[in-house]
């Protein structure tokens, strides 16, 4: 396709540079075309492992369902302040959250009366065996006339004018059956009731639970959020003449977390490209020092749009994170540009020839590259995967591109260089190895203390003012978030209900002792509501005649009207409408609904919650055989981050052997002798160990963008061996060491950079790449020399 051209100083052939240009511009309007159709997203939930039969991406999914997700929580708190006072407070608050960017429900016509008259109205469908038990004791001669008797003493009480509706339509206190159905209840943390609103009370503080219509990661809108609250917060303040001093108020959300990352990013990528920019600046200047060298740059942009075109072409949502960081570690790419423009300085006069000694080890260096970056592909992380085929098909196009494009696109280099013995080596062979096998030893044993970081939030940048809140939070109102979720599950409401029905009698059966909440006692299957119909109607029918009288007598004797409570006794022979999900909702009891009774599934599945303490004795109690046999589901972040802690182990364990055999395999074909084939694999082996090491030295736990960099680290130290090893095979050069050194240096600059970014996942992937890359250069470059030299290989 392109025509033969003598690399010299004096003249260039431009038409054939304009050729290979216009070929390249039309390659990437190709990989741009998919991109018009594909949708990134920002989810982190493809960051994470799917799980055995997709647990851990099913449990994900759960979380989020939990009560408080997607909720703005507002904590007033004091140490000297009383409960009156920061009730006026959180009033002053919740009166000015009153518009879509920041809201809270207005529960103000939601009474106790009412919630007694809805439980009294259902008690058809509410009735039990053994609350037909209790309902025989209530309809006694004995307990008749003792009800009545306190209830005319109430009503000449002080308090007998707020319950005198409440008497006459339940002369038998029948409410004292039905409200024990809601009793669980007590297990959540106490409300405050104050001008229709609903607080939630702990020691010396008061929590709000507010709405807003921004989603949790627009950072733009985030920040409207916050500056509203701030105002609401200030007015709420002068108006009760407190001072920031007087008490804590503080607001946790998804938003606070969006706008912190959102920002520091920013600086981030600021700070980093300025130095990453000066660092290449100054590399280029020192090295290359000709404008020849410019296209070797372009290398890293020809990987990454033909990494997105692949990827968009096979994947129409793709993960906006992965990309972002797949973005980064596409700096191996310069590195094949990198040798093929050394081998080109090195026979300015004789292309074929630099080709032909540069050709097989740039492949073999993708091969290996690309084999540590296919092993991702066996994680069970979506998201991983992606950034398999991202990087794969971005380094197949980076190798393309340094063979076929950097020849025509080159036309001048630096001054040649006399050949010399790259191996010799200065210092003593038996300190440097010594000392390198010392390190290497530590570092493997240091690397056994590394542990995971399963903590979700903390891949995020968390600032000083978050942790302040956080730890307010923590003290308190850890006992609302320490919660376990049992969710039963069907393919239909009813089937849920059944379950739900099935879990709450198991709980009470087995696990009586322990604080759970479920809405099982007032919301039955509609199996379970017609046989409690059927069972009220019985008894009623048998009873009903004889306690009127009883009723009518008893209420004569103490002065009650005549006819006062026949209304009540009227009502039990009507039958409430069916009791369901819908009527529930609509129901006083509809703020239970909200918490217990989330949006189906994405594949349709019901699902109803019932709360649990967070322990060992409930995770160990729901095993998978008693979860099958309930029809349930338990998910709690404790027992999340312990099965992911385990899927990640595994994981990395997967990717780390898989990428090792491949490379080695790859490494042995190319070299056809052990010995050659374990020095060149050798760097990147060091690489991974030493930085392994140095994170457990260092007690930083390992995340999942340590992971994701730990290919770069493989890759690149493979390819350092093999340029190194090759040396033995045909004439050394001090050319191909430059190469090997300037890769190194170049990976720094650009991304090893990332290790001054204040973002925990920047900072993560630029710690890795940083002490990986900084090792496997300083084993190719001084260590494996010596090994070379041990048995006088090649040109020693």
């Amino acid at each position: 396709m392109f025509s033969r051209k003598t690399h010299n100083h004096a003249a260039a052939d431009r038409k054939t540079q304009r050729r290979g240009a216009l070929f390249l511009l039309l390659f990437i309007l190709v990989c741009a075309i998919p991109l018009l159709s594909v949708s990134f997203s920002e989810d982190i939930s493809s960051m994470l492992p799917a799980g055995e039969n997709n647990e851990i991406s099913r449990d994900f999914k759960l979380l989020q369902k939990s009560p408080l997700a997607g909720k703005v929580l507002i904590s007033i708190s004091s140490e000297s302040l009383g409960e009156l006072k920061l009730v006026d407070v959180a009033e002053s608050i919740a009166g000015r959250m009153n518009s879509p960017l920041l809201s809270v429900e207005d529960n103000s016509t939601i009474q106790p009366q009412a919630v007694i008259n809805f439980l009294l109205r259902q008690a058809p469908n509410l009735t039990t065996g053994k609350d037909l038990e209790k309902l025989q004791e209530l309809t006694s001669t004995e307990s008749i006339n003792k009800n009545l008797i306190n209830a005319k003493k109430l009503l000449i009480s002080p308090a007998g004018m707020g319950m005198r509706t409440i008497i006459a339509a339940d002369p038998l206190n029948l409410r004292s059956v039905y409200l024990h159905k809601i009793s669980s209840l007590q297990n959540l943390p106490r409300l405050k009731i104050s001008s229709g609103q609903y607080f939630i009370a702990g020691k010396n503080a008061l929590l709000i639970v507010g709405e807003s219509n921004i989603p949790m990661t627009d950072s733009k809108n985030g920040y409207k959020l916050l500056d509203r609250f701030q105002e609401i917060k200030q007015k709420a303040l002068t108006e009760n003449n407190l001072t920031e001093a007087d008490l804590n108020i503080e607001i946790m959300s998804g938003h606070c977390y969006s706008v912190a990352n959102s920002s520091v990013i920013k600086r981030d990528i600021l700070t980093i490209s300025i130095i990453s920019i000066c660092a290449l600046g100054l590399l280029f200047f020192m090295t290359f020092r000709n404008r020849g060298a410019l296209s070797i740059f372009l290398a890293p942009g020809v990987a990454i749009m033909t990494g997105l075109g692949v990827c968009a072409f096979i994947y129409k949502d793709m993960s906006a994170i992965v990309i972002g960081f797949g973005a980064v570690l596409m700096g191996i790419s310069i590195d094949f540009a990198v040798h093929t423009y050394f081998a080109l300085a090195e026979n300015p006069n004789d292309e074929q020839r630099a080709l032909r000694d540069v050709s097989r080890p740039v492949l073999y260096g993708a091969a290996t590259s690309c084999a540590s970056f296919t092993a991702l592909y066996i994680s069970g992380i979506p998201g991983i995967r992606q950034l398999s085929v991202f990087s794969v098909s971005g380094i197949i196009a980076a190798c393309f591109y340094a063979l076929l494009f950097v020849p025509r696109f080159c036309n001048s280099f630096p001054a040649g260089e006399k050949r010399q013995l790259v191996f010799q080596a200065k210092g003593n062979p038996k300190i440097i190895l010594g000392a390198a096998f010392i390190l290497l030893a530590g570092s493997s044993v240091a690397a056994l203390t590394n542990n995971f970081d399963t903590e979700l939030k903390n891949l995020g940048y968390i600032s000083k003012e978050i942790s302040k809140t956080e730890r307010i939070f923590q003290e308190k109102w850890n006992q609302m978030r320490s919660r376990s979720m049992l969710f039963a599950y069907g393919k239909t409401m009813d089937e849920a209900l059944k379950n739900n029905e099935k879990a709450w009698a198991d709980i009470n059966k087995n696990l009586g002792d322990v604080k759970a909440v479920s809405i099982a006692p007032v919301l039955p299957s509609a199996i379970t509501a017609q046989k409690n119909i059927t069972n009220w109607s019985r008894f009623w029918q048998k009873r009903k005649a004889k306690t009127e009288e009883q009723i009518s007598k008893e209420a004569k004797s103490l002065g009650f009207a005549t006819h006062a409570f026949s209304p009540a006794m009227n009502r039990i022979s009507e039958l409430p409408p069916a009791l369901s999900v819908k009527s529930f909702r609509a129901s006083p009891l509809a703020p239970l609904a909200k918490m217990f009774i989330p949006a189906a599934g994405s594949n349709g599945e019901k699902q109803i919650i019932t709360l649990l303490p967070d322990n060992k004795r409930i995770m160990n109690y729901y095993t998978p055989r008693k979860e099958k046999e309930l029809g349930v589901r338990l998910v709690s972040q404790s027992r999340f981050k312990a099965t992911l802690e385990k899927e990640m182990e595994r994981d990395i364990l997967r990717f780390i052997t898989c990428s090792g055999l491949l490379v080695a395999a790859l490494i042995f074909i190319l070299f056809r002798e052990l010995r050659r084939a374990l020095l060149a694999v050798f760097p990147a082996v060091f690489g991974v160990a030493v930085t392994f090491g140095l994170l457990g030295i260092m007690q930083i736990p390992l995340n999942i963008f340590h992971i994701v960099a730990l290919p770069l680290v493989i890759g690149l130290g493979a390819d350092y061996g093999i340029f190194m090893v090759f040396q033995e095979i045909r004439m050394p050069s001090l050319w191909t060491v430059k190469a090997v050194k300037i890769s190194g240096l170049t990976t720094l600059a650009g991304f090893g950079v990332l290790v001054f970014a204040r973002h925990p996942s920047l900072h993560s992937l630029g710690t890795t790449v940083c002490i990986g890359i900084t090792a496997a250069l300083c084993c190719a470059v001084i260590v494996l020399p010596h090994l070379l030299r041990l048995e006088g290989g090649g040109h020693a």
